[in-house]
């Protein structure tokens, strides 16, 4: 017998919260900016990840326009021909994406990455199954932390926002969530801390994938982990 979910829908992120890319992206950025004569380490990239990828470049460098897209595109270069293919599943992620699958719960995917690219990313992992639209950067006019593709999610799998969850570990993911009008928004500690992630928006907050899946599909309390 399937499972009853706590809630109608979910939107999830896909770096750092599905899946472990946080070092590979960080490690592509880095290459990226060496070649126009920066030096970040990829361990000063990983906490800027979620903010589109020419914004990052900017807040590192100070560069604006054309030289942050340009960084942007050799990012993309080098990214999908030498990184994406080693990303591995976050621990958890399979389990609570087939649970909720079984439980008839739509699921959405709002990223900052390009449309093609997450698309590549769920088909290497092997979940197309699972998610009924999938929403990159480039899909609605704006990305996150603005609330277009949670919006435009939200309408593809017929949920209203406030029988919705948000799923991130970012505050652009919680800050989409919010102004979105998300019912639910659940930070998932790694990339940013409790009092980060609450003050961006997060309803509750789930240390891994397993507390995650307690609140969408048992209703677990707001608080998961310390305070």
């Amino acid at each position: 017998m399937s499972e009853r979910a706590a809630v109608r829908g979910v939107l999830f992120d896909l770096d750092g919260t599905l899946v472990d890319s946080l070092p590979t992206v960080a490690a592509a950025m880095s290459r990226a900016l060496a070649d126009f004569g920066y030096d970040f380490a990829p361990e000063v990239v990983i906490p800027l990840i979620g903010a589109p990828m020419p914004v990052l470049a900017s807040e590192l460098t100070g560069v604006r326009g054309d030289v942050a897209d340009q960084m942007n595109a050799r990012y993309l270069e080098l990214y999908y021909d030498e990184f994406i293919d080693t990303t591995l599943p976050l621990a958890g992620a399979e389990e609570l994406l087939g649970r909720l699958y079984d439980a008839d719960v739509p699921l959405a995917l709002v990223t900052n990455k390009n449309e093609d690219g997450a698309r590549r990313m769920i088909e290497i992992q092997r979940w197309e199954r699972y998610f009924d639209v999938i929403v990159g950067r480039d899909t609605t006019p704006r990305a996150k932390p603005w609330p277009d593709g949670s919006r435009f999610a939200l309408a593809a799998i017929g949920v209203t926002a406030r029988d919705a969850s948000f799923v991130g570990d970012t505050e652009f993911d919680m800050q989409t969530g919010r102004d979105a009008e998300i019912g639910q928004r659940i930070g998932l500690l790694g990339a940013r801390t409790p009092e980060e992630l609450r003050a961006s928006g997060a309803t509750h907050i789930a240390e891994d994938l397993g507390g995650v899946g307690a609140i969408l599909l048992e209703g677990a309390p707001a608080t998961v982990a310390a305070e």
